[in-house]
């Protein structure tokens, strides 16, 4: 991602009901609100006592707001709502044609189901899906992504193992994948298809060695078909990083230039697959030959009429872990993919199979089920672009509406967001603060590049969410500030801080 252009990974927040009136902010706050970077942005506040209803501290908490990523509390909780957060993702093989002898003369036929790890975070029987505190969707756009250990293919290798284990050892026709589901959407220049093998990413790993020579490069999935040009080298340590990342027309082709000081961390790039359909079907044939199974003919072939599928069995069959788990992974690392992942099954809900569609099942969701009106939000994604508006007293709406979902089905929402000093995107703050594990909250950050002035600015930092406070009472908050002054992308970190510690201080009032 150039630094030309908008990245958000942002918090999400709810808001109820009543009345609000400026309530005094405590004096540690104020310090933190008035400083120089902060001269020119707008703040809105709102923290409230769940058992006594209680609005403990309000600012402009009726005004429009930039929510970032905290948008994602949103397309989430609208998601659990459609599916139930133990709905699991079926995604079958089905031979097309006639079995006889191990020699399938016909087609087969994986059908997408917009499973959005599809086992690339997991072991195989395994129902968690694992991340890290920097997730591979922003290795392009700030420091310190690290992947996760799991194989990205395991999905169509546990495929491929189960069609060989149905006695297939000799396929002539052709293999096919069917993403009529919905519609593949680029989203932020990622695809989001129905059938998403490693999130639709190649994942890039580049290693320093000695000055002037090639640094190490390792990739995956390494797919039949797509190779690596590495022209990256080794320079001294006074040297700028440099690294570039372009490919060909087909997008097969991956080449990556530059330079990395000798002694860096390894670094993380990826590079977004351009066309999902046919990088999964490339990657299914290569795990079915790896099980000996003969592929004879690349013909191309139609897919079946979609209702051919409800007569038959499947050969194969995915199954993955629960929603909640997905809505974890989402919250934790704010998943970009993932958050827009969801209004494309909301639109699969009700027959439909477009984001447009989706976009309005989620503001049904929002206006008719939360309560919220029209002209409190607006949603432009279901991720957190920085076209997305929203009030804290809306996001206090959402947090109000999800505690009163049963009581499984809320612990499980609220244990996947990040926790403050502990894990997801929060970890790294407030490690050793009195409320180190007691703030539950989805951030929210926008960030852009002012050619002009020829620096950063920020257009949003927020955070959504609950704090378990000292009487045993949880409290609902949103912060949340528009317009900062970072001119270095490294700025950000401490505007993190600067709200992680307003939040500290509000369990620190809890008397």
């Amino acid at each position: 991602m150039s630094q030309y252009k908008l990245f958000a990974f942002l918090c999400a927040f709810s808001v109820f009901s009543i009345a609000y009136g400026e309530s005094p902010i405590p004096e540690r706050i104020e310090q933190i609100m008035h400083q120089p970077k902060y001269q020119h942005a707008n703040w809105g506040i709102l923290v409230k006592d769940t058992v006594t209803e209680e609005v403990l501290y309000e600012k402009n908490s009726n005004l429009i707001f930039l929510p970032g990523s905290t948008t994602k509390l949103f397309s989430t909780a609208a998601l659990i709502e459609a599916y139930g957060d133990d709905y699991r993702f079926k995604t079958p093989v089905y031979a097309i044609g006639s079995l006889k002898d191990g020699v399938l003369r016909g087609n087969l036929v994986i059908v997408g189901q917009g499973d959005l790890t599809f086992g690339g975070r997991q072991e195989i029987g395994g129902d968690e899906i694992a991340f890290t505190n920097m997730d591979h969707i922003y290795a392009d756009a700030l420091p310190g992504a690290l992947l996760t250990p799991q194989d990205p293919l395991n999905a169509l290798n546990d495929l491929a193992r189960q069609v060989k284990e149905k006695g297939i050892i000799r396929i002539d026709g052709n293999v096919l994948i069917d993403d009529r589901l919905f519609e593949t959407t680029e989203l932020r220049g990622m695809m989001v298809s129905p059938l998403l093998i490693n999130e639709n990413l190649i994942d890039v790993v580049i290693q320093s060695t000695d000055v002037g020579k090639s640094a190490h490069v390792s990739w995956r999935p390494q797919v039949a078909g797509y190779k690596l040009v590495n022209e990256c080298v080794t320079v001294s340590k006074a040297e700028p990083l440099d690294i570039s990342l372009s490919t060909d027309d087909k997008g097969k082709t991956l080449r990556i230039t530059g330079k990395i000081p000798e002694g860096s961390p390894e670094i993380v790039r990826t590079f977004s697959v351009t066309d999902p359909k046919a990088f999964a079907r490339d990657a299914f044939i290569q795990a079915l030959r790896a099980q000996g199974i003969v592929i004879t003919a690349r013909t191309p072939a139609n897919l079946p009429p979609q209702s051919t599928y409800a007569s038959m069995q499947p050969i194969a069959v995915w199954t993955s872990p629960p929603l909640y788990e997905y809505t974890k992974l989402i919250l934790k690392v704010s998943h970009n993919i993932g958050a827009n992942l969801c209004p494309l099954l909301l639109a699969v809900k009700k027959g439909e199979r477009t984001f447009d569609a989706g976009l309005r099942e989620l503001g049904k969701f929002t206006m008719d089920d939360v309560k919220i009106s029209a002209d409190s939000f607006v949603f432009r994604d279901g991720a957190g672009g920085d076209e997305n508006r929203l009030t804290p007293q809306a996001e206090l709406m959402l947090l109000d509406y999800v505690r009163r979902w049963p009581k499984q089905q809320f612990e499980r929402y609220y244990n996947g967001l990040p926790i403050l000093g502990v894990n997801g995107s929060i970890a790294d703050f407030g490690q050793g603060s009195p409320a180190e594990g007691k703030v539950y909250a989805k951030t929210g950050t926008g960030i852009a590049f002012n050619p002009a002035a020829g620096q950063f600015f920020l257009t949003t930092m927020a955070l959504t969410g609950f704090i378990k406070d000292k009487k045993k009472h949880l409290l609902e908050f949103m912060v949340v500030v528009n317009n900062g002054n970072m001119p270095d992308i490294n700025d950000i970190f401490a505007i993190f801080d600067d709200e992680c510690q307003m939040t500290i201080e509000f369990y620190n009032q809890s008397e």
